[in-house]
C-alpha cells in the first residue's frame, strides 16, 4: 500500500470506531432502563404476594366449618357471620348457643393458630372485623400495628344488607 491509500483509509476507521462507541452507549442506556423496570416490577410483585397471603387466609377462614349446627348442618364461618347479623342461635354440643359467641370463639381460635404474633415472630399483629353499614359486628385484634401490612376484604351478601369482612396482618 502506498502512503496516500493509508491516509485515505484512516477516516473510515475513525467513523467505524465512532459508530461502535455510539452503539455501545445505546446498549448501556437500554440495559439501565431494563434494570430499572425489572427492579420496579419485582418490588411491586412482592406486595401483591403479601396481599394474596391475607386474601387466601380470609377466604379459607370464611369457608371453615364450625362446630355450630343449624338444621342438622354444620355452619361455615361466613354463614355464622350472617346468622350473627340476624341474631340467631345454633346447636353446639347439644345446647342452644348464641351464634355471635360461637363465631367469636371460632375466629379467635383460627387467628391464634394461623397468625401467631410476637416480637420474635414474622407477624407483629393482626385485626379482623366485620362491618354492616355503620355497625361493627365484631372486631378481633392482637399484637402491634406496624407500617408493613397485608390486607384483604370480602363482602358477604345478606338479605337487606352487605357485611364487609376485612383482615389485616401487620409484619
Amino acid at each position: 500500500m502506498k502512503m496516500n491509500e493509508m491516509i485515505k483509509m484512516k477516516p473510515k476507521n475513525k467513523r467505524a470506531q465512532e459508530e461502535i462507541v455510539g452503539f455501545a452507549m445505546i446498549v448501556i442506556i437500554v440495559s439501565i432502563i431494563l434494570m430499572f423496570f425489572l427492579v420496579f416490577s419485582l418490588s411491586s410483585g412482592s406486595e401483591n404476594e403479601k396481599s394474596y397471603e391475607a386474601s387466601s387466609f380470609l377466604q379459607a377462614a370464611l369457608s371453615y366449618t364450625s362446630d355450630c349446627m343449624s338444621n342438622f348442618e354444620y355452619l361455615p364461618v361466613d354463614e355464622l357471620i350472617a346468622s350473627c347479623y340476624n341474631e340467631k342461635t345454633c346447636e353446639l354440643r347439644g345446647e342452644r348457643e348464641d351464634v355471635c359467641d360461637v363465631l367469636n370463639d371460632t375466629l379467635n381460635g383460627l387467628l391464634a393458630e394461623s397468625w401467631p404474633v410476637g416480637e420474635d415472630r414474622p407477624e407483629k399483629g393482626y385485626k379482623m372485623e366485620a362491618v354492616s353499614g355503620e355497625e361493627t359486628m365484631f372486631s378481633i385484634s392482637e399484637g402491634n400495628i406496624t407500617r408493613n401490612l397485608k390486607m384483604a376484604n370480602q363482602i358477604i351478601p345478606e338479605s337487606g344488607a352487605q357485611i364487609r369482612v376485612s383482615f389485616t396482618a401487620y409484619s
